[in-house]
């Protein structure tokens, strides 16, 4: 018996070679682990000839040199790759990505100013986003407390004569290649291929919460309803503080949200009152609700000027 299950085993590893063999055939053998023209990453590769020149660092990667440490401490080990080869330090990951987003220029060109596979750039750019995401995204990006909420309304009141206001919300397209097969799910209003970036900022257009991946085809306010951030506050979630009174009078109101017209109007989201030709009371509640709106519109100008990838 034991015979006989030795000879299956070695049959099977005899098959197993065989069609490795024959993949290889079939595909071609690879010549090179790495290419000569790339053998010289470590000397001449874009990170070794920046990375050590803070003016070139920092127009490189938008970020000054200890900003790029810091977080290169939250992240470092989760890029590390363990291998009997020299791998790619995560010092380079790290700057690699940032600089691709910063610029959103040909992958081509990236990779060869890297000096590495398109493939080996695609995979450490995707992978690194994947591991910033995971790891900054709890801490940076998690939803608010009742008393983190009311300095936050102090500060739109402060900031922009807006009472009890806790966040201005908008979404941005954020355009793309159009993927195959999916019909008109990605063609936005402005006639280009799209998913939707929605988010929402305090007064200081620090973001409070972004949701990132509903199609370009969807309205902004179909994206707010699917989104998880849409869904909390629908079903009140979020830890919103209970209603106070407004400055100047006797009545209490709810804590809210504003938005533009795309957005229905809710106890917790307000809009402007639609129309021309307002009576003046109205006319100056659009523009104040503007002035607190416009906030998200500049927090995604600052985003985007920075991260060009997201133009």
């Amino acid at each position: 018996m034991e015979t006989s299950q030795l000879m299956n085993i070695k049959l099977l590893i005899l098959t197993l070679f065989e069609a490795g063999e024959c993949l290889k055939k079939l595909y071609g053998r690879r010549r090179y682990w790495v290419r000569p023209l790339l053998r010289n990453r470590d000397t001449h590769g874009f990170f070794a000839t920046t990375f050590c020149f803070p003016d070139e660092f920092q127009k490189t990667i938008r970020m000054e040199k200890n900003t790029f440490d810091l977080l290169l401490t939250f992240v470092k080990e989760r890029l590390r790759k363990h291998s009997n080869r020299p791998s790619i330090s995560p010092e380079c990951r790290l700057f690699m990505t940032l600089a691709y987003l910063a610029h959103d220029g040909s992958k081509q060109i990236f990779s060869a100013a890297f000096k590495m596979g398109v493939s080996t750039m695609k995979g450490i750019v995707s992978e690194t986003c994947e591991v910033l995401w995971e790891i900054l995204g709890p801490i940076y990006l998690s939803v608010p407390k009742e008393n983190e909420w009311k300095r936050i309304a102090i500060d739109f009141y402060t900031m922009w004569d807006l009472p009890n206001c806790v966040g201005a919300i908008d979404g941005k397209h954020i355009n793309l290649t159009c993927p195959s097969n999916s019909g008109s799910q990605f063609y936005n209003y402005k006639g280009n291929y799209s998913i939707v970036l929605l988010a929402a900022c305090e007064a200081n257009y620090t973001f409070t919460s972004v949701d990132i991946g509903a199609f370009g085809s969807q309205s902004d306010g179909g994206v707010m309803w699917n989104s998880r951030f849409g869904q909390q506050l629908y079903k009140g979630q979020l830890d919103l503080p209970t209603e106070e009174i407004l400055p100047g009078t006797n009545k209490s109101f709810p804590h809210y949200f504003v938005a533009d017209a795309a957005f229905p109007l809710k106890p917790f989201l307000i809009r402007p009152y639609p129309g021309s030709n307002l009576p003046p009371e109205k006319e100056i509640f659009n523009k104040r609700l503007s002035r607190a709106r416009r906030v998200i519109e500049n927090a995604f100008g600052i985003l985007a000027s920075r991260w060009r990838i997201l133009l």
